[in-house]
């Protein structure tokens, strides 16, 4: 894709144009995520690791709640949400004179969702390739009382988990899919992942300052527990 981008969040009040859009966007090869509006796309973003963010948000302006300004202001102050880049849009003709930190330009809305993609994609094509920056290995961190709880269980069991552990690591230096059979990513005030391995469960706890994976708790089936 252009400028690396691949994967879209769409910020969007209009349930018409939001789904026109999806639409049109999944069928020109990106792949969309969407939210309804701001307040929606602070907590979405809020509650995944940095893997999973997008490439790109494509933010509408006017919007009930959180708009797209207000939206733009929470990004640029949260340590954890600087990276994005934004892609601004509006039924309006105006743009800002002075170009903002993170925002890669401005998209008039058309009368049409697919006409807008087609412009994107434009658009996307004629800005300067992105590098995309050195991604730093995740480390993996077991506390005693989840080595402990670890050590507990039979060797193959134990084996089998503590690779999906380093497994999940490498992931989350790449990209994480949203979910599979034994990783997942759970809402919570924090990033956290789910890694289920032969029944046992281990809640990971991400970091993407320090790039680390803390295993913050290990929940074992009783079959397990007393074998």
């Amino acid at each position: 894709m252009a400028l690396g981008v691949r994967h879209l969040l769409l910020v969007e009040d209009d349930r018409t144009w939001r789904e026109g859009v999806r639409q049109a966007a999944s069928e020109a090869g990106f792949l969309v995520s969407s939210v309804s509006d701001g307040a929606e796309a602070l907590h979405w973003l809020r509650h995944r690791p940095r893997a999973q963010h997008p490439d790109l948000i494509l933010l509408d302006l006017v919007m009930p709640r959180v708009d797209g300004w207000e939206l733009y202001g929470q990004l640029r102050t949260d340590a954890r949400l600087r990276h994005l880049t934004v892609m601004m849009m509006s039924t309006g003709n105006g743009t800002p004179e002075v170009p903002l930190q993170g925002v890669a330009g401005f998209l008039r809305k058309p009368p049409q969702p697919e006409a807008l993609v087609v412009e994107l994609a434009e658009r996307l094509r004629e800005l300067p390739g992105r590098q995309e920056p050195p991604r730093t290995p995740y480390s993996l961190r077991l506390p005693d009382e989840s080595l402990y709880a670890l050590h507990a269980l039979p060797a193959p069991v134990r084996h089998a988990v503590r690779v999906h552990l380093l497994r999940a690591a490498e992931l989350s230096a790449t990209e994480l899919p949203l979910a599979s059979s034994w990783l997942m990513a759970l809402h919570s005030e924090q990033p956290l992942l789910l890694v289920t391995v032969e029944g046992v469960r281990v809640v990971l706890e991400v970091d993407d300052a320090a790039c680390t994976l803390t295993a913050s708790m290990v929940i074992v089936p009783g079959h397990l527990r007393y074998s």
